[in-house]
């Protein structure tokens, strides 16, 4: 089903979000990729972003243009970050904070537990993406990584929002 994004500063996007149950994972799977992919360039979406405050997210980039590889729809359920490699500073934005995009430190290549005992191993874009859904998990905004104020870029079709 397709849900309604939230949008800062609602206070679910501020918390640190808890494990759910399988069967509460399975739904919210579910939302997310139907919720992501009813939005155009969308490659991540995080439950809290939904209104639930729970450890889960999903994240595809295969058909981002600036993609090289990928691993196809990643389902993050309690997900942590095992190691990350490399630095680079890039330009996210973010379905909850839609006025603005943000120059961010990430790492280049992450290793990340997607579920318990279910690793995968992510580079560019797809690093990048899931390095951002995982700070919603935490309750953490792209706002909150900014570079610096002149980080901080009103989006041209702002006004369109």
């Amino acid at each position: 089903m397709i849900r309604a994004v939230r949008v800062y500063p609602d206070p679910v996007l501020l918390q640190r979000c808890e494990p759910v149950p399988a069967s509460d994972a399975e739904r919210l799977v579910t939302d997310l990729v139907d919720t992501m992919r009813a939005m155009p360039g969308c490659v991540g979406l995080a439950a809290p972003q939904i209104g639930e405050p729970a450890r889960v997210a999903v994240v595809d980039c295969s058909r981002h243009r600036a993609s090289t590889a990928t691993n196809g729809l990643l389902v993050l359920v309690d997900p942590r970050m095992v190691d990350g490699i490399g630095r680079e500073l890039g330009r996210e934005g973010c379905q909850s904070i839609p006025w603005y995009t943000v120059d961010v430190q990430r790492f280049r290549r992450v290793v990340v537990e997607t579920e318990p005992g279910r690793l995968a191993w992510c580079s560019g874009i797809e690093a990048r993406a899931v390095q951002h859904e995982i700070d919603h998990l935490d309750g953490v905004l792209v706002l909150d990584r900014a570079a610096g104020a002149r980080a901080i870029h009103r989006r041209q079709d702002a006004g369109a929002r």
